[in-house]
């Protein structure tokens, strides 16, 4: 962040400028997220122009997440995506998301916020842990499993 400017944390459909996603392509993404019913919210981090500076902001980052239940622990939160672009980070800014993200969830009455990375991105690994995560394939041996496309099909006999 220039010096004189802020950053702040709301929801906006501006996320759509940022999405790294390759599908659903942006027209869903706002359906599904900013419609009626949506599946997911998401946090976007913004930096603040500097007093004196021309009014608007520069959309930075974001958090998706959404709801999930537990059985054996009630109410729960994951976070689906965070993304801070590469000249932003190391700012604070991916913290911010997550300490808001955590915010929300205790807002929400949840017992666990929930989070996946990939096994080649220990920068995110070693922040999480820094933050307090546990890593649940370590500490527990918990594997991620998911069905997609024809097996997913194939399961359910279409």
């Amino acid at each position: 962040m220039s010096s004189g400017s802020s950053s702040r944390l709301g929801t906006h459909p501006g996320l759509l400028s940022l999405s790294l996603c390759r599908n659903p392509i942006p027209a869903a993404l706002r359906a599904d997220g900013f419609g009626e019913n949506p599946f997911f919210h998401c946090l976007v981090a913004e930096i603040l122009p500097a007093p004196g500076e021309p009014q608007g902001s520069c959309m930075v980052g974001y958090g998706l997440y959404y709801f999930i239940y537990s059985t054996w622990t009630g109410r729960n939160i994951y976070l689906e995506d965070i993304y801070v672009k590469p000249e932003y980070r190391g700012q604070g800014i991916g913290s911010k998301i997550i300490k808001k993200v955590a915010e929300v969830a205790l807002d929400k009455g949840c017992s666990q916020f929930r989070l996946a990375v990939l096994d080649w991105n220990k920068k995110a690994m070693d922040l999480y842990k820094a933050l307090g995560a546990r890593d649940l394939t370590e500490a527990e041996g918990w594997h991620s499993f998911r069905f997609e496309g024809e097996a997913m099909r194939e399961l359910a006999g279409k």
